[in-house]
């Protein structure tokens, strides 16, 4: 049950477990896991877990979703206390990993701060038909281009995302009708006066078709755009003692990710001036 007594719905909740979603990720196919929850069907199945949803594979471990956790911890602030203490236990004492290191709301106090989350990084407007990118950034489902995103659109963040045209994110929707259903639909009526395909043509939640030849480093995902496991070329932090290390595909490489970041995908101490090596296709992890 929630604050108030009101259960936790459907949209937020947990694909996998059906718990209410905590530190919450969405996948290129839109849907919706809990950290802890997606990176031990990763552990669990070498690196090639398919979607409880929609029996696809999942090739990205994305970064937490922060507008849908903001939303979520200021509306069921009782359950998700309870899932923070269980999804820490998971990783710390299973695996010797650390959640990641998110605020817990946004910059701007209020819904002015959770609204600004929600705008589509491309077009600058409310996000419509939202969908998600590994790297956590929200576009609209009318903003992916065709062939996908090879970069994030975020000029803040520095990682690159291998064709990802992700699908709408029915939960971040749900926070959207939920807290700003005026704008939202506001939103629409303004793309259908444009005659813009709202739903996006492209949206299909397809990535890079990676070539056959190219080599897979088994048990390595990417801190940057999410990639697992890499492909091609991977790079890690000599200088990062955490259990998880640090590593990089090579596009994220090549886009300066690690200069730009303090930690990883669990929370890793690392500095951006710490001196970076190519991974051997012969090194097992």
């Amino acid at each position: 049950m929630a604050q108030g007594g009101r259960e936790v719905p459907p949209a937020f909740r947990c694909a996998s477990t059906g718990l209410p979603l905590y530190m919450p990720v969405v996948t290129t196919q839109g849907v919706a896991y809990s950290y802890a929850a997606l990176f031990e069907m990763f552990m669990e199945s070498g690196g090639l877990p398919i979607c409880k949803e929609t029996k696809e594979r999942i090739t990205f471990f994305p970064a937490v979703c922060l507008p849908l956790h903001h939303y979520l911890l200021e509306e069921f602030a009782g359950p998700m206390k309870g899932r923070a203490k269980q999804d820490d236990a998971t990783l710390s004492q299973k695996y010797g990993f650390q959640m990641p290191n998110v605020p817990d709301a946004p910059d701007q106090p209020g819904d002015l701060g959770l609204l600004e989350e929600l705008e589509c990084v491309v077009s600058g407007e409310i996000a419509y038909e939202p969908c998600v990118l590994s790297s956590g950034s929200i576009v609209s489902a009318s903003c992916v281009p065709e062939g996908g995103f090879r970069r994030d659109p975020n000029r803040l963040v520095a990682c690159a995302l291998h064709g990802q045209a992700p699908k709408k994110s029915r939960a971040v929707e749900a926070v959207l009708q939920a807290r700003f259903s005026q704008e939202y639909n506001d939103r629409g009526m303004e793309l259908a006066r444009k005659g813009i395909e709202a739903s996006g043509k492209y949206a299909s939640g397809e990535c890079v078709k990676f070539p056959a030849e190219w080599h897979s480093f088994w048990g390595l995902g990417c801190d940057g755009c999410g990639v697992w496991p890499i492909r091609g070329s991977a790079w890690q932090d000599a200088e990062c003692k955490d259990a998880a290390g640090f590593h990089l595909c090579g596009p994220c490489y090549d886009l300066g990710f690690h200069k730009r970041v303090l930690s990883g995908r669990f929370n890793q101490s690392r500095l951006p001036k710490n001196r970076m090596e190519r991974v051997a296709e012969t090194e097992c992890f």
